[in-house]
């Protein structure tokens, strides 16, 4: 096998005295393969040759020396890396007696007192209990459970008039929630494998309530009735229609009378119903259309529009405070009216889209631009509530240098609509604009009015505006906005000339303190002789010293006037 290359003696002796060395060695320890321990013996080594590999055994005093394979007859020197590496087991991880001559201590038998039993362990659950459930499966519940709750509010809250499910049927509406009940269902019992039983309960529980809402709510599920021309079997009994006949019931038929039908049913003859039937209009500008139309009518909350085929809409106004006549020009804002029928009360209109189109901003901003005035104006003409308004700040802030009396005319025109922002807005822009005589000061002060009469209050901008072209209707109100808050109002009391004074004066003697000293100072600046009478009739009957100083400073300013 192998032997140390010592010095003296002739190789071929050495090599004889090698081989049965190694035939020794192998026929004195038998080499296992397996992984089994083998018995062993400390001052034995496990080698292995770096050239074929060949496993033996060999003393440890060999160590560090050169040796021969018995092999391949291959020299190497013993060392580190010529040593076959041990596999380590550690105690209680394999039961082999080999095990034992590895204790630190000598080994004794142990067995358990007859009192104690061997602990049992359970079958261990198999892993797919405890593996996270995919994602993919977990988002399809998701989508299952979501649609059904979608489907469940569509079917509750869309069968109002105009809706999504107005005039869809109960029996249609059935089918739709029993299609979502089914692949909510499906959808819901797959995303869970490991629970299919309680998952396939939830399921039902929410497929028959799905199913049973259109028993429930059943709001709007008349169908819609489109008016049809009815035709007798005997065609020779019938007289013919007249062209005019024959368009109506075209246009009955088109725009889907039975809303107008029942509106008009409804209203009886005490209110009017007025249809406005809008062809090929954007879906992003109806609600800017049926807002300005539902104002500018003054129509009342029955009001409602109806969606028809693509960017086709049927807007039913009820009792509108304007005529026939004044909505159908109103309507030529939007488009071309292209047919009346005051018999049906139908206003058809072709709209064209390009008039709700934004302006360039540079050109509605810039006053020295020349197309200011005509853009702004532009504005105002449109329908876009909101962009009047920015229109009117735009030109409450611009000298009326171009387009006065196209300006003022349409401000006069939005005077029924304006609710308190637009009257604000107004305002500002007729104090800068109007001359007093446009008829301007008269609009608002009718408008003014019904302000107060609803809302019992009125913007600023609009008392500061009937004072400077004085309307005698405006200082009742006046007075009574500054009993209400002297300290807000009476700036503009103070600034609303001699008409103010017959009403200011009746304050001196009656009221609260703060009212009586802001009714003097509002006497110094209004006030003539028949308000000194007043403060000095005041001063006689009130004793409080600051009053007595507020009467007196009033009476030496009117003097101190020309």
């Amino acid at each position: 096998m192998l032997h140390d290359n010592g010095v003296g003696g002739k190789r071929s002796l050495e090599k004889i005295a090698l081989r049965i060395a190694w035939y020794c060695k192998v026929n004195h320890f038998q080499i296992k393969t397996d992984f089994a321990m083998p018995e062993h013996d400390a001052s034995q080594i496990q080698i292995r040759c770096p050239k074929c590999g060949q496993r033996f055994s060999v003393d440890h005093d060999l160590t560090g020396r050169m040796v021969e394979c018995g092999a391949c007859e291959h020299r190497f020197r013993l060392n580190d890396d010529s040593l076959v590496k041990q596999k380590k087991f550690y105690p209680g991880e394999r039961r082999d007696p080999h095990l034992v001559q590895y204790a630190s201590k000598p080994y004794t038998a142990f067995s358990a007192p007859s009192h104690m039993h061997t602990a049992e362990y359970a079958v261990a659950p198999p892993m797919g209990r405890f593996e996270p459930v995919p994602f993919g499966k977990v988002l399809v519940g998701i989508v299952g459970v979501a649609m059904m709750i979608l489907t469940a509010l569509v079917l509750i809250l869309a069968g109002a008039q105009g809706a999504m499910l107005d005039g869809v049927t109960a029996n249609r509406r059935m089918v739709i929630a029993g299609f979502a009940a089914i692949i909510g269902a499906i959808m819901i019992i797959y995303a869970n494998p490991r629970a299919q039983v309680k998952a396939g309960i939830f399921a039902i529980m929410g497929a028959l309530t799905l199913i049973l809402l259109p028993v429930y709510f059943k709001e709007g599920s008349q169908a819609l009735v489109r008016s049809k021309p009815i035709l007798d079997d005997d065609a020779s009994n019938v007289a013919p229609l007249s062209p005019v006949d024959e368009k109506r019931g075209e246009l009955r038929a088109e725009v889907g009378y039975g809303p107008m039908k029942t509106a008009l049913a409804e209203a009886g003859t005490k209110r009017k119903v007025i249809g406005i039937w809008m062809k090929g209009l954007q879906e992003s500008n109806s609600e800017i259309v049926e807002r300005y139309l539902m104002r500018m009518s003054g129509a009342g909350d029955a009001s409602h529009l109806y969606p028809r085929n693509p960017r086709h809409y049927l807007l039913v106004l009820v009792d509108p405070q304007i005529s026939f006549e004044e909505m159908a020009s109103q309507c030529g804002r939007m488009g071309e009216v292209d047919q009346t029928d005051n018999e049906l009360q139908i206003i058809s209109v072709l709209v064209d889209n390009k008039r709700f189109a934004e302006r360039p901003m540079n050109k509605l901003t810039e006053k020295s631009d020349g197309s200011f005035y005509e853009f702004n104006l532009m504005e105002m003409e449109g329908m876009d509530i909101r962009r009047i308004n920015e229109a009117l700040v735009r030109l409450s802030l611009a000298e009326p240098m171009q387009s006065r009396d196209d300006v003022i005319k349409r401000m006069i025109d939005l005077l029924p609509m304006a609710d308190k922002e637009m009257l604000t807005n107004l305002s500002k822009a007729l104090i800068v604009w109007s001359d007093g005589k446009d008829g301007a000061p008269e609009g608002v002060m009718k408008v003014a009015k019904e302000h107060y009469v609803s809302m019992k209050t009125l913007p600023v901008e609009t008392v500061e505006f009937l004072t400077k072209w004085p309307q005698a209707e405006i200082y009742p109100i006046m007075d009574q906005l500054w009993l209400g808050g002297p300290v807000e109002w009476e700036a503009i009391y103070a600034k609303s000339g001699a008409p103010a004074e017959d009403y200011i004066i009746k304050h001196l003697c009656e009221g609260e303190n703060r009212q009586r000293m802001s009714a003097a100072r509002i006497c110094a600046r209004v006030g003539g002789p028949k308000s000194v009478e007043a403060l000095e009739a005041a001063m006689k009957i009130n004793a409080d010293l600051e009053l007595q100083t507020s009467f007196r400073n009033a009476i030496e300013a009117i003097q101190k006037r020309p």
